[in-house]
């Protein structure tokens, strides 16, 4: 189901921006988000360029290796339960090979029905080869939740 649920959100965002190639970087960035909620080191290897750095929501610069060694098995074993990704609200900037692409990501975090959402803004720095994209750099910024009534 998650699976599934994934597809559908990667469609409708990629729906949402105006062009092929706008939807084919933001489809990228949505593959980064299944890739890590599903803790899928061989996606994350054809995902990021050989020089990928990463900022953690957190503030730490990470390579690329330190990237995908998180999502190992061990780690995923030891993680809460992540139900969902959902990334929207693109915005997708193309100068021949590069782009730049700023999302909104809520992560769900916790079984389905039971889970607390944890909102960022990514900005991700792709790079084409040929005829595909790949992801050299994302930054990760919370964005602060407000209170809600009691």
């Amino acid at each position: 189901m998650n699976t599934l649920l994934s597809v559908i959100v990667a469609i409708a965002t990629a729906q949402a921006a105006s062009s092929s190639a706008e939807r084919a970087v933001v489809a990228v960035v949505q593959q980064l988000a299944d890739a890590q909620r599903t803790f899928d080191q061989a996606a994350l290897d054809r995902l990021l360029t050989a020089d990928y750095v990463e900022v953690s929501p957190v503030g730490d610069v990470d390579e690329r290796a330190k990237v995908i060694g998180f999502y190992s098995a061990d780690a995923k074993a030891k993680s809460p339960e992540v139900s969902s990704i959902v990334i929207d609200q693109p915005t997708v900037r193309i100068d021949g090979t590069h782009a730049i692409v700023i999302v909104r990501q809520t992560t769900n975090v916790g079984p389905a029905g039971a889970s607390r959402a944890v909102v960022m803004r990514v900005t991700a720095q792709l790079r084409r080869s040929g005829n595909e994209w790949r992801i050299a750099s994302t930054h990760y910024t919370g964005i602060r939740q407000t209170a809600r009534p009691q």
